[in-house]
Formats: C-alpha cells, sequence, structure tokens
C-alpha cells in the first residue's frame, strides 16, 4: 500500500497526544457543494463546507498506565497486569500509578505502546489498516518525533502517518487560516502563530509548564496547610480538588490574599474526611502568571504570547492579533480567560487591538483539527508512507511538515 488512493480508503485514527489526556477517534469526513447564484448580473460560486462526523474524540481519558501494588492472598483471585486510563476511585489506592509522558515527551515507551494499544482495541481497529495522525506539541525535539514514527511504522506497520503541531491544528479546528493559538495543556504551555496557512516557526514559544506543575503546587500547598498527598493515587486526589475548585484571581494573588476567606470551599475525601480550600485554590494556578513562585525563570503565559507577537514582522502582528485562540485542558480553570486577557491587554501595545476567540470545548481542538485536516483532498501529499519512512528515514519527517 504505496499511494494515497490504496491507504486512505478508511478513515484515518486521529490521536491527540497529551501528557495529561489522551484524545483519540477516527476522523470525521468533508463534505464540500459548490452553489451557483447570482449578484449584480454576476455569476458566482459560494462553496460550502460541511464536517459529518463526531465534534469530540471517542475516546478520552488519562495518560495513565497503572499496576498492583498489592499480591492478592487468596486463591483465584485473577489480577490484572496492568489498568489503562480512568480508575474508579475504590481500586485507585491498590495501583502505582504512571504517566508515561511529562511535558511533551514520552518517558516510558513500554507504557506509551500499552496506551496506544488499548486505543486501537477500544476504537476496534488494526493499526496496519489504517493512516493515523498524531499530534505533538511545537518545538519537540526531532529525536521525539523521529522514534514515535519508528515506533508505529516497525511495531505497527502503519501504512502511512503525520505529526501535526497541537497549536496549528487549534486554530484550523476554529475556522481560521490567519491568527495566533495560546495552548496549556498538562505539560507544555505552546503559542504558535500562524499567517495565511503559513506556520510562522520562528516566532514559536513554549514553556514546560502546564496542568501537572498546577496540580504538583497545589499537594505542595496543601501539605502546607496540614494536609499530605503522598502516593500516586493520592495525587489524583489532588488534581481532582484542582478540577474542580481552583480558579484564577483578577489580579496576582498577593493583592486578593485578605479576601480569601469568603471563598474557602470543602472537599470530601474519598474516606468521607472533609477538607477546607481556602487560598491554595487561587495560589496554585497563579503560577501560570508567575512561575518564579516555583523557582522556573519563565515568562508568564500573557508575556508568552506577547514575546511571539513581537517575533512577528511588524506588518503582519494586526491582522494575527485579530483571531487570538485559547485552547487546551488547562484554559478551562475557572477565571482562566478573564485574568489572561487582563494581562495581555496590560502588557500590550495599547495600539494593537486583540480579539480573542475562547471556544468552549477548547480541550479537544487539536484533536477536531487532526480531525479535520486529515480528510482533505489537498492534504493527501502530506501523509509520509510506509515505504517513503522505509527510504529516507527521519529525513521525510523534516520534508512532511507544517
Amino acid at each position: 500500500m504505496d499511494t494515497y488512493s490504496d491507504f486512505l480508503t478508511k478513515s484515518p485514527i486521529v490521536i491527540d497526544n497529551g501528557s495529561g489526556t489522551m484524545k483519540a477517534g477516527l476522523a470525521g469526513k468533508i463534505l464540500i457543494f459548490k452553489k451557483l447564484y447570482k449578484f449584480k448580473g454576476k455569476k458566482l460560486i459560494n462553496i460550502i463546507f460541511i464536517f459529518i462526523g463526531e465534534d469530540t474524540p471517542k475516546l478520552v481519558f488519562n495518560t495513565l498506565v497503572g499496576r498492583p501494588k498489592y499480591t492478592p492472598v487468596l486463591p483465584n483471585v485473577k489480577q490484572q497486569q496492568y489498568h489503562i486510563g480512568n480508575f474508579k476511585e475504590e481500586n485507585r489506592g491498590l495501583l502505582k500509578l504512571n504517566y508515561p509522558m511529562q511535558h511533551g515527551i514520552v518517558k516510558d515507551w513500554n507504557d506509551m505502546d500499552l496506551i496506544w494499544q488499548h486505543i486501537f482495541s477500544e476504537l476496534k481497529v488494526n493499526p496496519n489498516e489504517y493512516p493515523i495522525f498524531l499530534t505533538e506539541p511545537a518545538l519537540n525535539p526531532l529525536a521525539e518525533k523521529a522514534k514515535m514514527a519508528q515506533h508505529f511504522f516497525e511495531s505497527y506497520s502503519t501504512p502511512a502517518l503525520f505529526i501535526g503541531v497541537q497549536g496549528v491544528l487549534s486554530l484550523f479546528a476554529s475556522g481560521k487560516t490567519t491568527g495566533i493559538v495560546i495552548e496549556i495543556g498538562d505539560g507544555v504551555t505552546q503559542v504558535v502563530p500562524i499567517f495565511e496557512g503559513y506556520y510562522l516557526q520562528h516566532a514559536n514559544q513554549r514553556i514546560d509548564l502546564g496542568g501537572r506543575d498546577i496540580t504538583e503546587q497545589l499537594k505542595n500547598l496543601l501539605r502546607r496547610s496540614g494536609y499530605s498527598f503522598n502516593t500516586t493515587a493520592e495525587f489524583e486526589i489532588v488534581k481532582h480538588i484542582k478540577e474542580t475548585r481552583c480558579q484564577l484571581s483578577p489580579t496576582t494573588y498577593l493583592v486578593m490574599e485578605k479576601k480569601y476567606s469568603k471563598f474557602a470551599e470543602n472537599y470530601t475525601l474519598p474516606d468521607g474526611a472533609n477538607i477546607s480550600i481556602n487560598a491554595e485554590k487561587f495560589q496554585a494556578p497563579e503560577i501560570l502568571f508567575t512561575p518564579e513562585a516555583i523557582g522556573y525563570e519563565y515568562p508568564s503565559v500573557a508575556e508568552l504570547l506577547i514575546k511571539s507577537v513581537q517575533k512577528c514582522d511588524i506588518d503582519l502582528r494586526k491582522s494575527l492579533v485579530q483571531e487570538v485562540v485559547v485552547s487546551g485542558g488547562s484554559t478551562l480553570i475557572k477565571e482562566f480567560p478573564e485574568r489572561f486577557i487582563s494581562d495581555v491587554k496590560r502588557l500590550g501595545q495599547k495600539d494593537l487591538k486583540m480579539k480573542f476567540f475562547i471556544p468552549p470545548n477548547r480541550q479537544f481542538l487539536a484533536w477536531q483539527g487532526g480531525s479535520i485536516l486529515s480528510n482533505l483532498n489537498y492534504f493527501k501529499n502530506y501523509w509520509i508512507t510506509k515505504k517513503e519512512y522505509e527510504e529516507e528515514g527521519e529525513r521525510i519527517l523534516l520534508k512532511k511538515s507544517f
């Protein structure tokens, strides 16, 4: 199967490889209709694009592999060697949990392989029969992309593969060809500018800071308040506290500190005990805007956007900032859009008016972009076939990329 027509007889499998959450499913279809009409006596054509498919991926689960911590002592008790993804609360404490991907980089290829196999099993597909569209953060090392391509071509005999940048895909899913995407996931924050479909790689910005760092900071803050969470299973409890209780303050947390008491909330632990979440709910996500609070010499997420704009040609900036797309699961934290926009406006050029696009399902934008793009006819030349990979090796990854 060497030609485009050979391997694209089936809808591509789209996998958004998130450090914290995997999103996977079969790509949708694009139907194109041409409608003729007259305007002021002239014949004109209106092209209508209709997307047929799911707006959200079929599979959404934690990028987690769990293994039993204990050996059963009763006879005839069957024990699974490993568990993938989302776990019941009552079972979580019996497992040692592992995130095989950290800051967009695979650290444990064996566990990552188990996760990909789980995806194929749940989708009921054979990876050697389907083209596969993967995502990665901006500015990932070429060696990482090469190893991923090698794994899919050699371990799964994938007929064709493409690895796309998450930020570019998020803009595409938003229905735009010009704009800047700020994407904050579990392990990476990236800013990606695109002008009329051209990816401005020189202006990319990335910091290895995201949702997992917020969870870690929340865990440390709660420890200072007398609540300890020490195991990998208990880390998932802290993650849930973050997702359900944390929010951003309108300004830095130091300004709001005296007003925290009225925002105190209780959280019920799995054992029924209650803990009080007070200042911590603001302080933990604040690291996105003050990374120095955890010892990182990174710019804030707002400064990151400004830096990207400043690296773009001055003639392009006005068009780019008309579509600032906010994407990624960590932007779902309460009050994030308001705080982000406020800080960007405070730091940016006064004469450069920005417009922000904040879709409700922004945690799925990269997957949606891959789902749409992978089925477009013009995209056929971007697919890397197994034959091309065997002939050219990792060089083909540079030739066929955004």
